[in-house]
């Protein structure tokens, strides 16, 4: 890749995809040390303040780290996660034997949208008790690699919210929940840029990338009983698929 000063992409912009393409094709490795500013300069017959933004934003983004008094290098490949066997169940909160590893849990009991109706197939103008919004993290070795949230109606599991300040086990929570827990789901796994709160939730720049698996789960008596979103970060987290359960 040449740069193209009379390009109408700015000169630091292509800066940034050169380097990224080195990277990529292995001209610079993980953890190795990167040419510096004013080589740079000389190299691509470029400006300082030109050089100096596309590291920055590359640094921004995590591609780059800079290391104090040493130079700049490009970033070391974090080890991965693996999810075996993932399929919406393993992230369900309903679905959960245990709360270990659950981090920040909170519980609030929210009215919903006329969107979150439609999501639990509930008549419009019916006056229901709500739903409890459950947000947890995931962690592995002090790392935050998920951020999930469930909606879960009330009228199913009304003293949900007591028995975890109470940090009853979940095998009795759901004692005698039989017909209310996930037994089916609907699962849409994608990609897409990480939002401001998640960013921060997952220690990364807020245009990183981020897996989304929103599942619907629908319970043995034919309702849906869960409607969970998971954010994860794409460069620590692998999912492998399960396709033995629906």
């Amino acid at each position: 890749m040449k740069l193209d000063k009379r390009s109408t992409q700015p000169l630091y912009a292509q800066l940034k995809d050169l380097l990224i393409e080195r990277i990529k094709l292995g001209s610079y490795q993980p953890g190795q040390q990167i040419p510096s500013e004013i080589m740079l300069c000389e190299e691509l017959d470029l400006s300082r303040p030109t050089v100096r933004q596309a590291i920055a934003e590359l640094v921004s983004e995590g591609v780059l780290v800079i290391v104090k008094g040493k130079g700049t290098f490009v970033a070391a490949e974090p080890e991965r996660i693996e999810l075996k066997g993932f399929n919406p169940f393993l992230l369900s909160f309903l679905s959960a034997r245990s709360l270990d590893g659950f981090t920040q849990l909170s519980v609030t009991q929210t009215v919903g949208d006329a969107e979150t109706e439609k999501i639990f197939n509930l008549p419009a103008g019916i006056n229901h008790p709500g739903f409890w919004s459950i947000f947890w993290r995931l962690e592995q070795d002090g790392q935050v690699f998920a951020v999930c949230r469930s909606l879960i109606p009330v009228g199913m599991f009304p003293d949900l919210q007591r028995d975890l300040e109470l940090n009853r086990r979940m095998i009795d929570i759901m004692a005698n929940k039989y017909a209310y827990l996930p037994q089916k789901s609907v699962c849409r796994v994608f990609v897409r840029s990480a939002g401001n709160d998640e960013s921060q939730q997952l220690d990364i720049s807020r245009s990183a990338p981020v897996l989304v698996a929103a599942s619907r789960l629908t319970s043995r008596s034919g309702n849906i009983c869960e409607s969970m979103t998971a954010v994860m970060r794409a460069d620590l987290v692998t999912l492998s698929l399960d396709a033995g359960r629906s």
